[in-house]
């Protein structure tokens, strides 16, 4: 018995030292981190408030400027409207924070539930357990006591139940919404339909054309193999030229400064680029071909190379209507309600029987060289993308379970004798080794991941960028789940208690049991390390701020380095950043009973991670280029049933092994409960997130005769719609009206939706496409040749208020709308927060939209090979003449070099003072 209580105070001792030797490094990185954010936050502001002072960004992307003092810029982001984060953050960005503060509400939620029942059940009467694990199930000794834990399961898992069902109902509306704004409405993307893996009789446009009368332009997709390898040639072979080309001017100008300095004899002839070079032994070369091509002059077969490609690109994009067509086509509406009555159609005619259907999709969200795949080579590759994930899952688990074995590995010291040293370690060095190196080894292992899985996505044939970012939201997240949570959980439990189960095989499962919870002890370093050391990272940004100052200055030795550095602001993952978090909510989720005390340590993660992404996201990085509407989101959500079944599962496991087997049985309960809710939103909501009830459309554009349908978001209308569109009958079925298109509980009575626009500023956050204007009502270059490409984009918004807001002024907001409304019954009744209202909270530059020039129209979704415009060549200017006559030999061979906007300063380094050559702004009005 000694020898078992000396035992368990070394288990104590050991998750304590670990879990200390955590929190002190991370509070010391914190206030570290801190500090300098608060020290060099307005001395940095191209690192730390880039969004306020970046010229290319848009005006309606730079939010206003945080006041001074340490946490003055907190109070500031958490006193903003709704309007202003889904303005600065996009709508991306705005469902991230949503997702965070909601997770930190669950967690908080979590303790209120469960310590008051659950700490009393395991802390008194147990078995003797100490230190953290005394407040787990680990320590619970009467079978008859787990009782408890069943049912605060049922009340803690059924309150995370339906927080997912209020939030995917929520998501579902606000994407309506922000769909039939001016600005989306008017896009490009919401009025273009992609088809894929169509029939050949679909090849012929006049066919087309009978299913789809309205259709204003059609894009076949062409096999541009050729073309797209001669583009990718040109691209590499201009960067290399570009950079040698630059290299030799900026060494020759450095050199001469030299050679000034200490009085000796300058090259002559000056403008002989040769001398400068050593008689042109120094010449820049390289190799067509790695290690074993052809050894060529870089300068000189550059400008040859380029002016023979333009040529030939030049050509082949003059004849590409000849190349060969295949099954992928792009159709543009005149209108987003004529796209959304086509596109819900489709699953209703037998003749596009197989055919895939994309709508909301830029040209730039394209993965091109998938279009030609035929519906076989597609499935073959996605068989062999997942087998090598698959593969990799399972390999990847050995490097993955001895980063977990590190956190219990002094318990393996008595039977693997050439560890036996680290039972000599002092106890603060032994807590770092079990409790902060296995943390940061798993976040580097983990690090690794997503790339290959992004590659492995287009690999699978997948056409758009949204699917490939899907498709790597959830393989990461499943390797999250296998091997920080499964693997880390087993290794952890099995390298505990591995030395009594060698001695007596047949105590594994009940030793594994009672091993299991005292795991979660790897998890409170975890959230310690997320919640002080990575939340206070975020703010901090220590890479970019050595880039900007030390790095940066030595790496970027080229105009347009320079320029690309500070110009190009930062843009968040969300297939790699939701996956982080969905693991930590469902960490939270899985040991909420077993250890509820770790839902305490990830209520202070969620909050802490929460301040630093809101200031990021509206301060230092700005919205994704590639818009996915939010769908992370709802994606997010439906993954966290993982989290809730291997919750119940373990509780399971736990009982079994107590032979507990009435606690079996109402646990059971739970997860069927948990199943059939899973199912039932997977059915009701997936369908509605690619589609804009009709209903909607025409009542946002002020057509009083129609209400969004808020009963069943629209669940009813696609149908009717569907299979009305191919009978060119009545669309909406009104003679049924009171049927089909039920009015909203909750209607804003007054509901002014015959207001006029708001003149302001773009939202280019949300913009697709090249050369777009954003026009007010009054803009006078509304006319008709813009009106035939976009019929509904001058939808009124319903906010007679909105008309007072300055959109020059980013902090001018109207205050939620949904103050009427108490927040307890928005939680409980989710859809009181209705169409009306959450159209109310959509920013002034959401009510502005899009016009498209004429000529980009054209050629919107052909390939961009077919497109793609020669380089432009961009050097310094230099005193000894030498960029202006290798400006003129490339020119010579039909290449495009340019020296404006570059010169050199006093120290020889090259310097921009205006944009690159090729540099469209940003900003077009």
């Amino acid at each position: 018995m000694a020898g078992s209580g000396s035992e368990e105070q070394q288990k104590a001792g050991s998750s304590i030292s670990a879990l200390v030797s955590t929190l002190i490094p991370s509070l010391i990185i914190f206030a570290v981190f801190i500090l300098i954010f608060t020290l060099l936050r307005k001395k940095q502001k191209r690192v730390y408030e880039p969004r306020t002072n970046v010229s290319t960004l848009p005006k309606d992307l730079k939010p206003d400027e945080t006041p001074r003092g340490l946490f003055g810029w907190l109070g500031h982001i958490m006193s903003k409207p709704e309007s202003f984060l889904i303005q600065h953050t996009g709508v991306d960005g705005y469902f991230f924070i949503r997702f965070l503060f909601g997770f930190a509400s669950i967690c908080f939620l979590g303790c209120l539930v469960c310590w008051p029942v659950l700490f009393p059940v395991n802390i008194v009467k147990g078995v003797g357990k100490t230190g953290f694990d005394m407040l787990s199930y680990a320590n619970v000794k009467d079978k008859y006591r787990t009782f408890a834990h069943v049912f605060v399961s049922w009340l803690f898992f059924g309150t995370v139940v339906f927080f997912m069902y209020r939030e995917i109902v929520y998501y579902t509306t606000f994407r309506h919404v922000v769909q039939t704004t001016p600005l989306y409405d008017s896009m490009l993307s919401s009025r273009t339909l992609l088809l894929t893996e169509i029939d050949e009789q679909l090849y012929d446009e006049a066919t087309l054309r009978n299913y789809f009368p309205t259709a204003t332009n059609i894009w076949y997709g062409r096999d541009v193999k050729t073309l797209q390898d001669k583009v990718k040639e040109r691209t590499k072979l201009s960067k290399k030229y570009e950079g040698a080309l630059n290299k030799v001017i900026n060494g020759s100008t450095k050199l001469r400064l030299k050679l000034t300095k200490k009085k000796k004899p300058l090259p002559e002839p000056s403008d002989d680029l040769n001398k400068y070079l050593k008689d042109g032994k120094k010449r820049p070369t390289h190799k067509l071909k790695f290690l074993i091509g052809e050894k060529v002059d870089t300068l000189n077969y550059g400008v040859e190379r380029l002016g023979e490609l333009n040529k030939d690109i030049k050509k082949d994009q003059l004849e590409y209507h000849s190349f060969k067509q295949i099954p992928a086509v792009f159709i543009e509406f005149p209108s987003q309600l004529e796209l959304q009555r086509a596109y819900q159609a489709i699953p209703f005619n037998t003749d596009f029987k197989g055919a895939k259907r994309f709508n909301g999709l830029a040209p730039n969200d394209i993965i091109w060289e998938n279009l030609s795949l035929t519906p076989w080579k597609r499935r073959i590759k996605k068989i062999i993308a997942s087998t090598v994930l698959t593969l990799m899952i399972i390999f990847w688990a050995i490097p993955v379970a001895v980063v977990g074995a590190i956190s219990n590995i002094n318990m393996l010291t008595d039977k693997v004798k050439f560890l036996s040293f680290i039972n000599k370690m002092p106890g603060f060095l032994m807590g770092v080794i079990t409790g902060l190196l296995p943390v940061v080894a798993l976040a580097v292992l983990m690090s690794l991941v997503p790339p290959f899985i992004r590659k492995m996505g287009k690999v699978s044939g997948l056409m758009t960028v949204q699917q490939v970012e899907g498709y790597c939201q959830s393989w990461y997240f499943a390797f999250q789940m296998v091997h920080s949570f499964l693997v880390v959980t087993v290794a952890s439990a099995a390298a505990s208690t591995v030395t009594t189960i060698i001695s007596d095989p047949s105590k594994a499962l009940n030793l594994l049991g009672q091993n299991i919870p005292p795991a979660s002890n790897f998890y409170l370093a975890y959230f310690c390390l997320q919640g002080l050391a990575i939340s206070s990272g975020i703010l901090v940004q220590i890479v970019a701020l050595i880039l900007a100052q030390f790095l940066g200055k030595i790496l970027d030795k080229t105009p347009r380095s320079k320029w690309t550095r500070y110009t190009t602001l930062g843009q968040p993952s969300w297939s790699v950043v939701y996956p982080l978090y969905q693991f930590l909510g469902s960490i939270a989720i899985i040991y909420a009973i077993i250890s509820p005390l770790l839902l305490g340590f990830a209520f202070i993660a969620f909050v802490l991670i929460y301040f630093a992404w809101n200031y990021s996201l509206i301060y230092v990085t700005r919205p994704n280029i590639h818009d996915s509407r939010g769908r992370n989101y709802p994606r997010a959500l439906l993954q966290l049933y993982t989290g809730l079944y291997l919750a119940q599962v373990c509780l399971v496991a736990l009982f079994v092994f107590n032979k507990n087997w009435a606690c079996v049985a109402l646990e059971a309960v739970c997860i069927a409960a948990c199943a059939a809710a899973h199912i039932y939103m997977k059915y009701k909501f997936l369908p509605l997130f690619d589609i804009v009830p009709i209903s909607a459309i025409k009542y946002a554009a002020g057509d009083s005769t129609f209400q969004y349908p808020m009963h069943d978001q629209g669940s009813k209308e696609i149908k009717v719609e569907g299979e009305n569109y191919w009978d060119g009958g009545n669309q909406l079925g009104l003679k049924d009206q009171k049927d089909q298109v039920l009015p909203t509980a909750d209607l804003d009575q007054t509901s002014p939706l015959q207001q006029p626009l708001v003149p302001g500023t773009h939202g280019a956050n949300s913009m697709d496409g090249n050369n777009p204007t954003i026009i007010d009502s009054d803009d006078s270059k509304h006319n008709d040749d813009y009106s035939k490409f976009t019929h509904d984009s001058k939808a009124p918004i319903n906010n007679k208020e909105l008309l007072e807001r300055d959109p020059e002024k980013s902090g001018n907001f109207e205050p939620s709308p949904t103050k009427g409304v108490s927040w307890l019954k928005r939680f409980f009744q989710p859809k009181t927060e209705s169409f009306d209202l959450i159209r109310k909270v959509m920013p002034a530059a959401y009510f502005n939209y899009v016009e498209y020039h004429p000529d980009f129209l054209r050629n919107a979704y052909n390939d961009p090979a077919i497109a793609n415009e020669e380089p432009h060549i961009w050097v310094a200017r230099d005193e000894m003449g030498l960029s202006e006559i290798e400006k003129n030999k490339a020119l010579e061979n039909g290449v495009d070099v340019s020296d404006d906007n570059a010169k050199f300063d006093e120290k020889g380094n090259a310097i921009y003072t205006g944009p690159p050559p090729s540099y469209e702004d940003s900003i077009r009005v």
